[in-house]
C-alpha cells in the first residue's frame, strides 16, 4: 500500500508537491480505511481541478517514476532521461526534477526516491523497516558517490555496472541482489497507471480463463441495470497480424500471431410467449457498458491482487452512479489493501458518504504558473458539508476562470 508520494519539478509541478494517504484521524467512514501496522490508510484520493491544471501531470509523474523503475536497467551510455521540467521558469529548467514513494509491501515499510536531470540520475536512496525502524540499503549523491551499510563487496560490484543514467535500484535488482528485489517488485507489479482507461483485451482475457469472475461481472451488470446482459461468451482465437516498428532508417515490420478474446452477450426478446437469446458483438453494445466491462475485469482482478491504481479521468463515459459503483468496490469491507487514485472532473461524486474529507484533493493553476495541490482537510468545512456546493461555490478553489464575455 501507498503512504505517500512526493514530486517536485516535472511538467506543471514546480515546487515539491505531496500526495499522502496516509488517513487523518477523523472516525468518520471507517470502511474507507485500510489499517497498516499503527497507520491508517486510504482506500482511494480523487483529484479535482479545472482543465490544464495539472491533475492529470500527477498521473504522468507516477508513470515516470515506474517507467524509470521499468526500463532505466536497459539504457545505453547515451541513452537521454525523458523528464519533463518545469519550463516556465528558466531556472527550474536546469534543476533536476525529484521523486519519491513510501509505501508497505508485505508489512515491511520503505522509503525509495530519486532525483535527476535529463543525462543523469543525481540522486537516489533506499530505506526499509525490517526491524520497525527504517534502515539505509543504499544511498547515491552526485550520480557516482554511493553508501551502503551492508553487503559492501557485493553492492560496490553492482555499482561499478550502473550507469550515471541507470536507477541503482533497477540495476542492483537486475543482477540478483535481494535487498533491493522486493522495493522493485512493489513498483513493477503493485502500481497500475492508466492515462487512457481501456482493458477490453485484458478484461475479455481474464473472463474466458475465471469463469467466477465472469460470473461476478454478469451480476454486477444485471444489478446496475445494463441493458440485459445475460451471459459473456468469450471466444479465444489465434490470429495473424503485422508488428511494426521504428528504424533507423524507417520503418520495418513482420509477421506475428497473437491471441485475441472476441465476446459475445447474450440479451433476451420476446418471440410470442417466450423468451429466446439474442446475441450482440461488442459493438452492439453502448461505450458506457463497453467501458464498465473494461473496467470491471481490471479492477476486480486488481483487488484480488491488491494492486494499486491511477487512472486518469475515471468518469470518462460513464453514468455517475455507476463510478460511484466502482469507487465502492475499493471501499468494500473485503477489500483489506488494494488502492484507488484517479482524476475526475464529476462534481456528482463530491458525497460526504462517499468520500471522507482527506480522500478529496483540488488542484489549482494561476495562468504560466505551477501546479499546487490542497487537500479537503486543508478547509473549515466538517464531515457533514455539501461537498459539492463547497467546490462549485469556489469556496475551495479548482474551478476554471471563464470569462464571460466569450457569450457576450
Amino acid at each position: 500500500m501507498i503512504h505517500e508520494i512526493l514530486i517536485e519539478n516535472f511538467m506543471s509541478i514546480k515546487n515539491e508537491l505531496r500526495l499522502s494517504l496516509e488517513a487523518s484521524p477523523s472516525k468518520k467512514l471507517p470502511n474507507n480505511l485500510i489499517s497498516s501496522n499503527s497507520d491508517n490508510l486510504l482506500k482511494s484520493v480523487v483529484i479535482y481541478g479545472a482543465n490544464a491544471s495539472g491533475k492529470s501531470n500527477i498521473i504522468k509523474a507516477v508513470f515516470f517514476l515506474w517507467n524509470m523503475v521499468a526500463n532505466s536497467h536497459q539504457f545505453n551510455v547515451n541513452s537521454k532521461i525523458p523528464r519533463i521540467p518545469f519550463k516556465l521558469d528558466s531556472k527550474y529548467e536546469q534543476k533536476p526534477s525529484r521523486f519519491e514513494i513510501n509505501f508497505t509491501y508485505e508489512k515491511i515499510k520503505y522509503k525509495y526516491g530519486f532525483s535527476c536531470d535529463n543525462e543523469k540520475i543525481i540522486d537516489e536512496y533506499l530505506f526499509y523497516s525490517p526491524k520497525g525502524r527504517l534502515a539505509l540499503v543504499f544511498k547515491r549523491e552526485k550520480t557516482n558517490k554511493f553508501t551502503f551499510t551492508s553487503d559492501n563487496t557485493k553492492q560496490e560490484n553492482i555499482k561499478s555496472q550502473t550507469l550515471s543514467n541507470t536507477l541503482y535500484l533497477s540495476r542492483a535488482t537486475q543482477l540478483g541482489y535481494d535487498k533491493t528485489k522486493k522495493a522493485y517488485e512493489f513498483i513493477m507489479n503493485n502500481i497500475v497507471i492508466n492515462m487512457n482507461p481501456n482493458w477490453q483485451g485484458y478484461t475479455f482475457k481474464k473472463i474466458h480463463e475465471d469463469p467466477k469472475l465472469k460470473d461476478k461481472i454478469v451480476e454486477i451488470l444485471r444489478k446496475a441495470d445494463f441493458g440485459g446482459i445475460e451471459d459473456i461468451k468469450i471466444k479465444k482465437e489465434r490470429r495473424k497480424g503485422k508488428e511494426i516498428k521504428i528504424e533507423k532508417d524507417g520503418f520495418s515490420q513482420r509477421d506475428v500471431e497473437d491471441d485475441f478474446y472476441e465476446p459475445s452477450f447474450s440479451h433476451k426478446k420476446k418471440q410470442g410467449d417466450k423468451e429466446i437469446d439474442v446475441e450482440f458483438n461488442i459493438n452492439e453494445e453502448s461505450e458506457g457498458t463497453q467501458k464498465v466491462l473494461a473496467m470491471l475485469g481490471s479492477i476486480l482482478d486488481m483487488l484480488e491482487q491488491e494492486k494499486i491504481m491511477f487512472i486518469d479521468e475515471l468518469e470518462l463515459n460513464l453514468h455517475p452512479e455507476i463510478t460511484k459503483l466502482l469507487i465502492k468496490l475499493f471501499h468494500n469491507k473485503s477489500n483489506t489493501k488494494a488502492q484507488l487514485v484517479f482524476t475526475t472532473h464529476d462534481t456528482n461524486l463530491l458525497d460526504n458518504e462517499l468520500f471522507r474529507k482527506d480522500q478529496i484533493y483540488i488542484v489549482k493553476r494561476e495562468p504560466n504558473g505551477p501546479t499546487i495541490l490542497t487537500s479537503f482537510s486543508e478547509f473549515d468545512l466538517r464531515q457533514e458539508h455539501d461537498f459539492e456546493r463547497a467546490y462549485l461555490t469556489g469556496r475551495v478553489g479548482g474551478l476554471p476562470f471563464i470569462d464571460e464575455t466569450l457569450v457576450d
